[in-house]
This record gives structure tokens, sequence and C-alpha cells, in this order.
């Protein structure tokens, strides 16, 4: 009778006591996390989920378009005209193809607002535009900062305050000529312009803070927010999400879990359980398991042997067909388009699939269809025809 009383308490105390252990931690409450996102998929405090998901309210029935690459990537060689284009970022370092871009889109009619305290110097250097920013720690005990309106018919008497995450940032200069003062900070200084550049407009404010989710529940301040963004008109609208802060944070498995309470308690259970298994099991004997080598992958083998057979040949223009064999193949199997006849339907549908500019398709096919009709191919010529099928492996969707 006692020794049935310890052996009772091994087999369902301590089951027990993992499972609540195990609850506790997967139940905790999480401490909010305050870091700057501005990501369209976030929910915390300083995400955009919320404005991204209020955009149609704002742009009427027009679609709203998330993307996630560089913007002279994304638009390729499309020429859009009276549409809206949303940056909003703590910082935005455009590089030189997407401020020439930027620039094009703005001569053609279109509306470019962008959110930012930090910019490219040399883009500002393009716009004539000074900044001033004047950073203070994200939960300093310092007065609340005001931001308000410069149109009469919009401005709110007492202004918009805000207290967490804001910074007094204002412009020190800009064009007075094309540009036009839209809002001000507490201390009466610009910190939203609008700039006329060919047919269409640039929105610059440096408080992206203010469309985040916090922010827009934090008292009437979404109130000023759909105030600022009532400039650009009921158009498409493209949302960025490549410049923003975590892009390039990849989700990996484990953060899934972990943002899932149920996946949370069956991870933890599933490790204490292995831990406790190893405690209790660990005495036991077991013979040496013997070591079984995986067999040689005599396909590799085959592959360098038939290279350097190639290779010892220097016959460019047959390795340059087969190479454009196997790339047909792969634009048949992947994106289910017939490659016979080769002609400007079969450029259009495959650049839509793949979103590969249509020239460098173009490009591809006519080079693939002109070994047909030579002799000879230089090795320097077998190289960029490889470059161009690489390119196209790397960046088709």
């Amino acid at each position: 009778m006692n020794k049935q009383k310890p052996n009772n308490i091994l087999l369902f105390g301590i089951p027990s006591l993992v499972i609540i252990l195990a609850f506790v931690i997967a139940y905790a409450p999480k401490p909010v996390d305050w870091t700057l996102s501005y990501s369209n998929r976030d929910v915390k405090p300083f995400g955009s989920k919320m404005l991204f998901e209020l955009l149609p309210v704002l742009m009427g029935d027009s679609s709203i378009i998330a993307s996630h690459s560089n913007l002279s990537v994304f638009i390729g060689d499309d020429n859009p005209i009276g549409e809206n284009f949303i940056f909003l970022n703590n910082n935005v370092d455009f590089n030189a193809e997407d401020q020439f871009k930027i620039e094009e889109l703005l001569l053609n009619g279109n509306n470019v607002f962008i959110a930012a305290e930090n910019y490219e110097e040399g883009f500002l250097d393009s716009l004539k535009v000074g900044v001033e920013i004047t950073t203070i720690p994200q939960f300093a005990k310092v007065d609340s900062i005001s931001l308000n309106l410069a149109n009469r018919s919009l401005k709110k008497g007492l202004g918009y305050w805000y207290e967490k995450g804001i910074n007094d940032n204002y412009f020190t200069s800009y064009d007075t000529l094309h540009t036009s003062v839209l809002g001000i900070n507490s201390k009466g200084k610009t910190n939203f312009i609008r700039i006329k550049k060919g047919a269409g407009w640039l929105y610059l404010h440096l408080n992206p803070i203010v469309f985040t989710n916090y922010n827009l529940l934090d008292k009437d301040n979404a109130d000023y927010a759909f105030k600022c963004l009532s400039y650009l008109p009921q158009a498409r609208t493209l949302w960025d999400e490549h410049y923003k802060v975590g892009m390039n944070r990849q989700k990996t498995p484990l953060s899934y879990i972990f943002d899932n309470p149920p996946l949370r308690l069956a991870y933890y259970l599933t490790w204490i359980g292995a831990i406790l298994f190893l405690i209790f099991e660990s005495a036991r004997r077991q013979r040496m398991i013997p070591i079984v080598r995986p067999p040689e992958n005599s396909t590799v083998n085959f592959v360098e042997t038939i290279g350097r057979l190639y290779f010892s040949k220097k016959n460019h223009l047959d390795i340059a067909i087969k190479k454009y064999t196997y790339f047909k193949e792969f634009v048949r199997s992947r994106y289910y388009v017939s490659t016979s006849p080769i002609n400007e339907e079969l450029y259009q549908q495959i650049a839509e699939k793949s979103n590969i500019p249509i020239r460098s398709i173009k490009q591809l096919f006519e080079m693939g269809e002109s070994l047909k009709k030579i002799q000879r191919l230089s090795e320097a010529d077998l190289e960029q025809f490889n470059r161009k099928i690489e390119f196209f492996y790397e960046h088709c969707q």
C-alpha cells in the first residue's frame, strides 16, 4: 500500500504538472510589441493593418494593390495615369531606378504620397527640400505633440495630440513656387507639403507614426490621418510593402507556431515530454547503432562528366540549343502555355504570369530562335544567352 502511493504520484502527478505548466506558458499574456512595422499585415500598435483595410472606404470602389517588390520592377514598362501610390515607413531609401520611376509617374499625372521620417539625401536634393528630424525616445516622459492641417476647412481648433512614438519633425526649406503647405506641427512649422511635378502631385509627410494602428485608435486622431489622405483622388491605389521596416524578415514555421496558442501549447508539451522521456529512460542500455552510409549520388557525377565532355568539345551551339529546349519545357510545364507558335500573344501571356518584363522575354525567345539559323556560337554569346535564361529563372513568379 505504501509503495502504490508513490507510484500513483509518478503516474498522475508529474503528467498533470507538465500539462499545467504547458498551459501556463502557452496562454500567458504576451508583452505588447512596440517595434515599428508599418506593414499592412501587422496588428501590433505600430503596424498599419487598420489603415490598409480602411483604404477602400477612402478610395471608393477603386482597387487597392499591395506591392512587395520595388517600384520599377512592379510597374515595369506600364505607364499609369491618375493613380495613387502610397509609401509609409520610418525610412524610405529609394534606389536610382525607383527615383526615376517616381518622377516619371508624377510627370504622367499620378499622385505619390510618402510618409516617412528619413529620406534618401539625393531624393530630397532633387526636390530642393530640407528636413529637420527631432528624435525623441519612444516612451520618454515629454509633453504631447500636436499636429494640424493648414487648410481652414480641415484644421481642428486645438490640433490633434500624440504621445507615443511621435517626433516633432519639420521641413526647413522647400521650393515655395511649386510647393503647398498642407500641415504644421505644434510649433507652427511645416510637416506636410504637396509639390507640383509635371501633371502630378507629390505629397511628403514627416510623421508616418500618425498612420499606424495605435494612433488611429487613440482619441480622434484617425480623423487627422484620413484628412491627410483625402487629398488623394478616388482612384486605383498601390500600397508599398517593399520598403517596410521588416520586409526582409522571413515568417518561419516557429513564429507561426508561437503566434497560435493551441500550436504553442502542443509545442511546449512535446518538448517537455521529450525531456522527461530522456530523464527517465537515460538509464536504459541500448546496443550501438551501426553507421549506415547513404548511397552515393551517381547522378551528380554523371552530370559533371557530361559537362566536362561538352566543355572539352567547345560545342557552344549545342549547349545553347539544349538550354533553350529546357527553357521552353519549363515555360510549358510551369505556366501551361504552348510555346508554338512564338508570337506577341505568347510573350504577353508569359509576361503576365511570370511578372518578367515583356521586352526581356521577347529578347530571350528571339535569341533562342536565332540558334536554328547559325552554324557556330561563340563562348561569349553562350554566356550572354545563359545569363538571360538564369535571370528568368531567378525572377519569375
